[in-house]
């Protein structure tokens, strides 16, 4: 893991072009997160494995143009769709498709 500025960076992670950390603190990206091109991550937002070895994909997945904002918790081999928002403070365990917001705890997509 890579340190900086309080966020934790796996070595091992994707993370693509352009990426935008707005306020970068307490970020932490997992070992097996991918992370598309044009994506912003506001701070204290976490990446992470849900813990259970016995699956294929334990890390997520983060298509283009997503916006997560401040302290959303993201686990598990799940996928954000393209363009999708995940609200504030929301916990992520099941796939949120394209074009859609999302947020609560677990996130829902919202209509709004």
């Amino acid at each position: 893991m890579n340190r900086l500025g309080g966020n934790e960076f796996s070595h091992k992670a994707i993370i693509g072009k352009r990426t935008r950390l707005p306020h970068p603190s307490g970020i932490v990206i997992g070992t097996g997160t991918i992370i598309d091109d044009d994506v912003t991550i506001f701070q204290q937002v976490t990446f992470g494995s849900h813990g259970r070895n016995n699956q294929q994909k334990n890390y997520p997945t983060i298509k283009s143009g997503v916006i997560i904002y401040a302290g959303a918790k993201i686990v598990g081999g799940v996928t954000i769709g393209k363009d999708a928002v995940i609200g504030a403070n929301s916990v992520v365990i099941d796939d949120i498709p394209e074009k859609t917001t999302a947020s609560g705890v677990p996130a829902k997509v919202r209509i709004i």
